[in-house]
Formats: C-alpha cells, structure tokens, sequence
C-alpha cells in the first residue's frame, strides 16, 4: 500500500500569530493553490512564499516557531497559563529555580491535600496541617523518580493504614510559611502557572487606602466605560484610564478650589474589579453565549475542537516477558550501559509510556522503560513534538506516522514520573500547559486508558510470553518458558501495531471514521494545531542536560568533542579561563547551547562531522576506535567521520528499536563516559596522504616539526603524552 503523501499545514495559519522563521519575524498574509505567503513584520511590503511541503519540512526540522495571538494588543490576547516566551525554567540559575521548585511543590501538595478535604480551608486549620503539607512536598521535589514501591507505601500512609516511608534521597524540603502566603501562592499559581511565581511569590502589593465617596463613584465610572467593554482591556491598560480620569478631575477641583482627590493604585483597582458581579463581567467582557458556557454547571469536559488542543499521557505495565539474551541491541552499549538501561538479557515486563491526541485519537508518543523511575515520560514528551516519519519508515510500516507537535494542554495522572520537577519544567519552556487529573480517577484520562486496553486485548494476546494483569487470570499459563520476544521484537510490533492497525480502524467516537482519516479531515478543512513545533534551539534548552563547563583558549569540550565560536573566543579574552552553564542534547552533539551573561547562545562543533550525530552513536564509535588501536591517542576527523558512518550503518535496524527506548543519560553516567572521554584520544584535522617518490622508487616523506609538549597536554585528563624530536622525520601512515 503506498502511503498518503502530507498535503495539509501541521499548524494553524491566523493573521494574529506572529511565526519566526529563518531568524525573521513574519504575519500571515494569504494561501492559494498549496502555497501560503508570509509578510515581514518590519516591512510588510517584504514578502515570502512556501509550498506546504516546504513548510511542513521546516516544522519537523524545528525552523519555524509559532508565537499565537503575538500581534494582538495585550489587552486582548486570550489568557494562557503557559506561553511561549524566552523565559526558559531550566535556564533558571539553580539557586532560583531551586526557590521555584519549593514554592510550587508547597502549592500542589496543599491543593492536592484540599481536594481530599484533609483540612478546612481557613488559615487556622491550614497552619495546623503545615508540617503535613511539607512532608506531601517531597514527591514533588525528588529529581530521581521514587521506585513504584514507594508510591504503594505512600499510598497507604495517606490512607492513614500504615507507618510514614523513610526517604531514601536527600530532598530538602521548603520552609515553613503561612496560610495566607501559601493561599497567595496558589492563587499566583492557578491564574499563571509556574513562571508566575519565578522570584515574585514573596512579594506584598500596596495597602489599599481609604476612598471617599467620590473617589469611589470617578472610580466606578471608569471601570464601568474602560474594562466593562468587548475590547477586554488588561487592568494595566484600564489603571493608566484611571490615573488619567483622576488627573483630569483633580485639575477641574484646583482650578475651583476644591479639595483634590486621591487616585488609586493598582491593588485598589483590582480589588475593586474583583468585587465585580462575575456573570455581569463576563456578559460584558465576553458576551452572553460566552459567558452561559462559562458560568453554566457541566459534569462533561470541553469538546476539544483541533488537534492538540488536549493530549493525554499515562503509563503502563506490558503483560508481555521479553528476554533480550538474543537481542542485537548489545552491539550498540557497553555492559555497564545495557545494565543501567534494563538490557542486561534477564526476563522483565517492560512499563510504556503512551500519549494520545484527543480530537483525533491518534497516537502521537510512545517510549519503553524496564521501570518507570527513568526519564521516560520526557521522551514521550519528546517524540510527542518530533516528526516520526522517518522512523515509522526506518520500522517498515505501510502508513505515514505524520502526527506531531506542540500539545495546548497535557493531561497527566499523578505518577512520580508526571509530579517530578524536571518534567514539569520542560512543559513550562515549551509552552504546554500540564494539568494533573485527580488521583484515583482513571476515567478523566479515558482515551489513553482506553487505548492501553484496546492494546491488551488485540495485539498482547497474538503474542507468546504473556503474563496476564493478575495472578488470577495468568493461572497456569508458563509466561516465562513462552518468552521468546526480545525487545526489538516487542518495539516492532509495537509500533506497527499503532500506525497500521490502530491508526487504520474505524472509531465510533470519531463517526466511524479512523484516527488517520480525521487527522487528515481536520488538516483539509484547515483546522490545524495551534501551536508550531518547538524549534531546534527550543529542544535543546528544554530537554538538554544542565552542565557546567570551563571555557578555555579552545573553546569548551564535552565527550572531548571540541566546541568554538566567535562570542566563546571573545569572553575567554575577556574574562579568561571560567565555568560557564551548557546544556548539553543527546540526541544531537553537533550544537551545544552556552549561557553568556544574561543570553543562551548556539555553539557549534568544531569538527562538522558530528552534526545530526546523537551521543550514543558517538560513545560507540569511540569504543570501536579504542578496539582498533588502544595505544593509538590521536584520530583524524575524516577517520572519525567513517568510523560514525560505518557505526550508524551497522546498527541502522537496530538504532530505530533504540529510538523508542528511554537511553538513561542520567547526570551519573553522563559524568562516568565524559571522564572516559577526556582520558582517551584526542580529535586532530586529516593529515597529509603519502604520494609516489618523483623518481619512479619508494614513497615521499613529509619532515614534520612536533608541537612543544604543552601544546599536546590534555588539560582534562591531567596528562602529557610522549613526543618525538623536534626535527624528527615522521612517515604518514
């Protein structure tokens, strides 16, 4: 079956977004005829035409950024707990995120405590249940995620059926605060998420002062003709109304000699609105109909209208034993790196981390764990906003796996994995608006469990080494002496299973038409994604892994692969040898992003082979390396180059399986390789090839004048390597 050629945008085209392409910034003006043109916002005269496949290939390869209601006054843009913008979280300085961190975990374990009704919401009863809330804080601080048997035995302290766990980490948990802070917290919180309370949360407005009558009366007047209006203006565009109605009165009043009046201030302003008949608001502000739907009682969720308006995400146990004693994953990692991934050929039950976008149903992330304390979801979330065509083709299915991009709204249980602060921050720096649904409550994430059971009762039971949900349904069935899968085979079936199978059958939900055909519907009607893909840069700061590097005269080194630019060179003049923050993206070793100053600048390898090049692929061409030559401390660019073609060659089948499962680079092992990395050989330009003697007989030499023996030492490692005589004669092998 040939697969359908993507004719349709992946992303919403509006005249009020602002798009960023190519280091530009551009409105949407027209499409025709399977072309849409832009105009540049600087000079609308300027424009610019692409075809959709153009368009579409940039989305993937992360060159275009969507920024939605960007050209829309302030006043009247939609109101989004998470935007895009270039506050990044994880670019955070540790001591600020760290008071980030604590801030938000205080409000989540007391809203979590309010909705079980552990306390009265009053001050007394809150201050009371404080030590509490601290303790219920911890889950939300741990950077390593808790075993699953820690979350049963929490479980069952809550409960009130058991002793408190002993925490096994060295979580510090926040301090003490007082209800009232901790209820400004939580309201700072619930109007604008995390980034509303980055360095701000300690922060006490004005008092309001005391108003006479006809300060009150000016005052209601304005609010009345200012923010009682369809344009929606903000309280900051309505409170420079106010100063301006106040200056106008006060200038009549002194003219009359008459006493003047007191203007308020912002906090008063706000008060004042809040006291506001909130239906009588939202008819003026929004309109009837609008402010019915708002205000109307429903026990049914919103209808989602577009594609990654909504997605969920949750995780699973695999009824399926899967030995890897066979698997050809083995030739890729080192012992120690199977070990700490799971692969280490014992019979497991693997945990999948799934996504599914609700207004089409269709499957948009999928990542293999043997347990699920790794980072996993964060590469869901990952390949949630990453193209999947490639792949879906490098595993043979006979349908396009097109679906990608930047989700609204992610709805998550509360797993360890979903509550840690390190996912949490990754949804904050690329926009997506995560929303945790009550604990215990399966059926508000309905699609994705629906879709977990779909897969237990069509594709497990076809496959041998089946282990059953429980005990009493396993019976006698022999699971492990039938486990003959190994893991490249679950991961196959897998995926095939989602693009050619579930993706392909008729859902009632969607009117009996299948998850591909309403993706495609809502493309050809033009109702596309809000939200662009996350760019290049975007990833590599969000998903990246926080370093600290020494910039020195060669710029900075990482896996002992060398980084340089123009802006590095320029800071070691100015401030000489220093640590500067990087982060780091496996996937990807040919960039690295720096923090100089106030600004995270894109740094590039010195050495252009390894861009495109992920950090496995690269750990694997050295250690292959090391097996030709172990004394040999030097290799050439082009050498290396071949040896990473060589490499992905090799384990071009088995690198798709590899893609789909979590590879753990943990700070631990990140720490463990780049020390092995720095102690081996160095990278050095291709040297000169040896050519015929002019005479007919034997082969040229080249005289070569070494290097002094500082130049050669390896700052890293510690270590200076042996040379030969300055005037030595060298022989190019």
């Amino acid at each position: 079956m040939a697969k359908i050629e993507q004719t349709s945008l992946v992303f919403s085209l509006d005249k009020d977004h602002e798009y960023l392409m190519r280091a530009a910034n551009w409105g949407y003006a027209y499409q025709t005829n399977g072309t849409v043109t832009f105009y540049a916002i600087d000079d609308p005269h300027k424009k610019v035409t692409y075809d959709y496949g153009t368009l579409n290939r940039m989305n993937a390869s992360g060159q275009i950024e969507v920024r939605p209601y960007a050209l829309l006054p302030e006043s009247l843009r939609p109101v989004q707990a998470n935007t895009l913008d270039d506050v990044f979280i994880s670019a955070l300085s540790p001591a600020k995120r760290k008071r980030l961190n604590h801030c938000v975990a205080m409000v989540l374990s007391y809203e979590e405590m309010k909705a079980r009704k552990a306390f009265k919401v009053n001050d007394d009863a809150i201050n009371k249940a404080m030590p509490t809330i601290r303790d219920r804080a911890e889950v939300y601080l741990a950077e390593t995620l808790p075993d699953p048997e820690v979350s049963k035995k929490w479980a069952v302290y809550e409960r009130g059926e058991g002793p408190k766990p002993k925490s096994k980490g060295s979580v510090e948990l926040p301090d003490k605060v007082s209800a009232s802070t901790l209820r400004k917290w939580a309201a700072a919180y619930k109007r604008g998420g995390r980034k509303a309370l980055i360095d701000n949360w300690n922060k006490r407005g004005n008092h309001n002062s005391y108003f006479s009558m006809d300060e009150m009366a000016l005052l209601a007047k304005v609010v009345n003709k200012e923010y009682m209006t369809r344009q929606r203006k903000s309280i900051p565009v309505v409170l420079a109304d106010v100063k301006a109605a106040f200056k106008t009165e006060n200038d009549r009043r002194e003219k009359e000699g008459e006493v003047k009046l007191r203007a308020p201030g912002r906090d008063a302003l706000r008060n004042f609105i809040k006291r506001l008949n909130k239906f009588h608001m939202l008819v003026a502000r929004h309109g009837r109909e609008e402010a019915m739907k708002k205000m109307r009682p429903t026990n049914k969720g919103l209808e989602t209208l577009r594609p990654f308006e909504r997605v969920e995400m949750d995780e699973w146990r695999i009824d399926l034993l899967t030995i890897l004693v066979e698997s050809k994953l083995h030739l890729m990692f080192s012992p120690e790196d199977l070990a700490a991934m799971g692969l280490d050929g014992a019979l497991k039950r693997w945990w999948m981390v799934g996504a599914i976008d609700c207004r089409t149903n269709c499957i948009v992330g999928l990542a293999l764990a043997p347990n699920p304390k790794t980072s996993s979801a964060i590469k869901c979330l990952r390949m949630i906003v990453s193209d999947k065509g490639k792949f879906a083709d490098e595993m043979g299915t006979l349908e396009p796996w097109s679906m990608f991009g930047t989700p609204e709204t992610l709805y998550v249980d509360n797993g360890s994995a979903f509550r840690s602060a390190r996912f949490t921050n990754v949804c904050a720096d690329l926009g997506i608006t995560k929303i945790q649904t009550i604990a215990g409550q399966p059926s508000m994430r309905g699609k994705i469990e629906r879709t977990f059971g779909t897969l237990s009762t069509t594709l497990l039971p076809r496959l041998s080494g089946r282990t059953f949900g429980s005990v009493v349904e396993r019976g006698t069935h022999p699971s492990e002496k039938l486990a003959c899968h190994a893991i490249e085979d679950l991961i196959y079936a897998l995926v095939r299973w989602v693009v050619d199978v579930y993706h392909n059958t008729p859902q009632e939900s969607l009117g009996l038409r299948t998850p591909l055909e309403q993706w495609q519907k809502d493309l050809e009607d033009g109702n596309y994604p809000l939200m662009s893909a996350p760019t290049v840069r975007r990833k590599r700061i969000a998903f990246g892994l926080p370093l600290q590097r020494e910039l020195q005269k060669d710029g900075i080194r990482v896996l002992n692969v060398r980084y340089q630019t123009g802006d590095l060179a320029a800071e070691y003049l100015k401030h000489d040898k220093h640590p500067v923050n990087v982060r780091w993206f496996e996937e990807d070793i040919g960039t690295i992003e720096v923090e100089l100053g106030d600004e995270w600048i894109s740094v590039p390898a010195v050495c252009d082979k390894f861009q495109g090049v992920d950090a496995t692929t690269w750990v694997a061409t050295r250690r292959a390396l090391r097996q030709r030559d172990e004394k040999r401390m030097e290799w050439e660019e082009d050498v290396i180059a071949q040896t990473i073609a060589d490499i992905e060659a090799l384990n071009a089948e088995r690198k798709a399986a590899c893609k789909i499962i979590d590879h753990g680079w943990t700070p631990d092992r990140f720490k463990a390789v780049d020390n092995e990395a720095m102690a081996s050989f160095s990278i050095v330009v291709p040297r000169e090839t040896k050519t015929p003697a002019s005479d007919g007989f034997g082969r040229s030499v080249v005289p070569v004048s070494q290097p002094k023996p500082s130049v050669l030492k390896d700052t890293d490692a510690g270590t200076a390597q042996t040379e030969a005589p300055a005037d030595s004669w060298i022989m190019r092998d």
